[in-house]
């Protein structure tokens, strides 16, 4: 049984990277998909969230999962969470910590970092692409070894202006489902469907089928997607696709890892 543990949601594998630079730095860790259910075995020495900011806030499924787990072991000595962002974290760490004070916790350091911007809804995937991640990896590594060391920062504190945001754009600036289209360009390989991690897909007669659920829009269906053949709004076929390098669809489905090695 790992003796620590970190949590993550990811659409595209950007905070997937991310946990998984701050797991080699712990060690003996185990690193879990936000999704369904999962109930903590242990007390662990650290746990740790690490999430996209979506509309200036936390991940609506991330925060389900976190306020429906039980914390059967007790928790931890040491929380912390990571945000990775296009610009900025928002009230994600806020929303965390509020969430995890309704169970006896805290975060005890809450840090963001700026990766690779892929709501293509709203803008292009970024031409420095590269060099956006050579600079996640560098300040990941500083922010893993002051994990390591226990180090605190203030509480996350709440912001009006991104907790108006998250309420607006979660109501009017998401991509409903009714939004999403595949082309003929799609094969029906259904791995749009295995990776929705809200079950919001599914596969009819060789086509994907949105249903009428509450997407998240991580647009992991989207960008996954071998043949790009999924669309939002008939605006995003031009503006590039993108998923984190260092991580494979099938780790996402998969969901669960154990990094066992401290780096």
């Amino acid at each position: 049984m790992a003796k620590n543990i970190i949590f993550y949601f990811s659409g595209t594998g950007n905070s997937l990277a991310a946990a998984r630079l701050v797991a080699r730095q712990l060690g003996d860790c185990e690193v879990v998909f936000m999704k369904g259910a999962f109930t903590p075995a242990a007390h662990y020495e650290y746990m740790g969230f690490v999430l996209p900011c979506y509309a200036g806030g936390a991940p609506k499924p991330a925060m389900a999962f976190l306020e429906k787990m039980p914390l059967a072991g007790g928790g931890a000595d040491y929380v912390f969470s990571v945000i990775t962002c296009n610009q900025s974290g928002g009230d994600a760490s806020f929303m965390l910590d509020k969430a995890l004070k309704q169970k006896g916790l805290r975060l005890s350091y809450a840090k963001s970092v700026r990766m690779v911007g892929n709501y293509v809804i709203q803008y292009p995937i970024p031409r420095n692409a590269k060099e956006l991640l050579r600079n996640a990896d560098a300040r990941l590594r500083t922010i893993a070894a002051e994990i390591e060391q226990k180090a605190e920062t203030k509480p996350p504190r709440q912001h009006l202006y991104f907790t108006a945001f998250y309420a607006i754009g979660n109501q009017f600036f998401h991509c409903k489902e009714k939004q999403l289209s595949a082309s003929d360009a799609c094969t029906g390989c259904g791995l749009c469907a295995q990776l929705c991690p809200v079950g919001n897909i599914i596969i009819l007669e060789g086509r994907p089928n949105f249903l009428h659920q509450d997407c998240t829009n991580c647009l992991a269906c989207l960008h996954w997607c071998p043949n790009a053949a999924i669309d939002c709004k008939g605006r995003t076929a031009r503006r590039g696709r993108f998923h984190h390098p260092g991580v494979k669809a099938g780790e996402l489905v998969n969901g669960t890892e154990f990094i066992q090695q401290a780096s």
